[in-house]
Parts: C-alpha cells; sequence; structure tokens
C-alpha cells in the first residue's frame, strides 16, 4: 500500500491562506489610499466668490448728446420759495444777479454754497426807456471814469460773481465805448463776459474777443413768452442746438413757469444723453 503524503495538502493549505491574505492586504491598501484621498479633499479650502468680487456686467455709459449752459437772469429782486427752488434744481447753472437790490449779495453767497456759479447781471441802456438800476446802468452818454466807476461798485456789491452779462442793453452793449469800458474792467478782474444778445447790432462778445476777455454768447431765449409749452419747447430747441454744435447757451429769468419746467425737464434730457455744464466752461 503506498504511504500517503502530506506535503501536498499543507501546500493547499499554504497557497489558499496566502491568497486570503493577499486579498486582505489589497482591500487594506485601498481602504487606506480613499481615505488618504478624503482627508486631503476636506484639507483644501475651496474659495467661493464674495458678493464684492462677482463681476457683473457694466452698463454701456451714456454718450453725451450736447452741453447746454443755462444762465437765469434777474436775481436779486426776490427772495422767496421760487428764488430758493432754483437752488434745488440737480444741474450745473448759472445765476446772473442784478446789482442793488436788497438780496443781490445775499443770493450769491447762498447759490455758490448750494453748488452754482454766479455772475452780475449789468444793468445797461436800452434803445427804449430804460428802467430801474439808476445808481448802475450804463448809460452811452456817460464818460469812461463813470462807467468804470459803476461797473466796479456793482462787481463789489457780488463779490461771488466770476463773470458778467448784460441786463437790458439794447443800446449799450452796440455802443464800441461802453463795451470796451466793460471788457478793461472784466479783463483787469480776471473776469469773463457772456453776451446776452438783446440786439443784433451788439458788439459784446466781439469787443471781449478784442481785448482777451473770455466770452461767449447766448443762443436762445427760454421764457420771452410765459408759457409752459413755449419754455418746453424753447428749452428743446436748446438741447438741438447743443446736439449740433456740441454746446448751446439759453438764458431764462426767476419765474414760477421757468422754475416748474426745469424741474420737470433736467431729469429727462439728462436720461437722454444731455449734460448741464455752467456756462464758465464754454468760453473761448
Amino acid at each position: 500500500m503506498k504511504k500517503f503524503d502530506l506535503r501536498t495538502p499543507i501546500i493547499y493549505v499554504l497557497t489558499f491562506i496566502i491568497v486570503v491574505l493577499l486579498i486582505v492586504l489589497k482591500r487594506q491598501d485601498d481602504a487606506n489610499k480613499h481615505q488618504a484621498l478624503k482627508d486631503k479633499l476636506e484639507s483644501v479650502e475651496i474659495e467661493k466668490p464674495s458678493k464684492d468680487s462677482e463681476v457683473y456686467p457694466k452698463s454701456p455709459k451714456l454718450k453725451i448728446k450736447g452741453k447746454i449752459g443755462i444762465i437765469i437772469d434777474d436775481f436779486g429782486y426776490r427772495n422767496d420759495e421760487v428764488s430758493d427752488g432754483f437752488l434745488d434744481l440737480d444741474a450745473h447753472l448759472t445765476y446772473a444777479i442784478i446789482p442793488g437790490h436788497a438780496h443781490s449779495a445775499k443770493f450769491g453767497e447762498k447759490a455758490v454754497s448750494s453748488g452754482y456759479e454766479v455772475i452780475v447781471h449789468m444793468p445797461m441802456e436800452n434803445t427804449g426807456k430804460t428802467y430801474g438800476e439808476e445808481e448802475f446802468v450804463l448809460m452811452t452818454e456817460m464818460d469812461n471814469e463813470t462807467i468804470e466807476r459803476r461797473l466796479k461798485n456793482a462787481l463789489s456789491q457780488i463779490p461771488t460773481a466770476i463773470g458778467m452779462n448784460n441786463h437790458q442793453g439794447s443800446k449799450a452793449s452796440a455802443d464800441q465805448n461802453v463795451m470796451t469800458n466793460v471788457a478793461k474792467v472784466l479783463k483787469d478782474k480776471n473776469l469773463f463776459f457772456i453776451d446776452s444778445r438783446t440786439t443784433v447790432e451788439t458788439i459784446g462778445e466781439t469787443t471781449m474777443e478784442v481785448f482777451g476777455v473770455p466770452t461767449a454768447r447766448r443762443n436762445i431765449f427760454l421764457d420771452n413768452e410765459d408759457n409752459e409749452e413755449k419754455i418746453i419747447e424753447q428749452l428743446l430747441k436748446l438741447a438741438k442746438k447743443s446736439e449740433k454744435s456740441g454746446y448751446a447757451i439759453g438764458i431764462g429769468h426767476v419765474k414760477p413757469k421757468t422754475l416748474f419746467v426745469l424741474q420737470e425737464q433736467i431729469p429727462i434730457l439728462k436720461k437722454q444723453g444731455y449734460e448741464f455744464e455752467f456756462v464758465s466752461r464754454m468760453l473761448h
């Protein structure tokens, strides 16, 4: 009888044990790798963009259609809700103050402190009857010394003024002697002049150019007719003029209807791309 060989089953058992051990080790290694990967991912801080760092598309900048300069004449007469209403308008506006009235100097201070610019609204002789401001009005019959003194007195009344335009003056603004004296005084004080153009025969702007005084001209009167629809119509003409020429200057007056129209129309015109600018930035 052949003797039983124990080596063969021992080899099978050992082989089985080795295979099981290898399987266990493999599974343990896989588990260790998985845990290491998990730990690594948890250790990494993933930054989420804050609301402040989020990039939103910027709204396109509105193209400027034209620059509108508006002068409001005749301040100084009144100190009420109408004159104060002009100090609440959200635009760069220029306020022309007549010298010699109870509220002239005070309004100039209030206007400048509210962010507006101020000029002297200089009384000048008309071709017809000239009314008011007898101590300041410039007449063509006056000598140089009188004209110069009146100009300096007017400027001293409104120390916040950085320039001048003419009040009435259909005769004086066409007179070479008067306008030459105006130019000399303004040149000496480094001020500018806006020609209100109350006559087609005016030589105001051209005289300023000769003497090197910064100057410009009025393009549109806004409220010769005290009617809201007409004022709007004139304001829109001014806007179109600014669109065509780059800028344009209009003149209105301290009137309730003019104030109402500006309160209503300035925001609309701004949204349409028009910019309101001080006339001091429209000079040549």
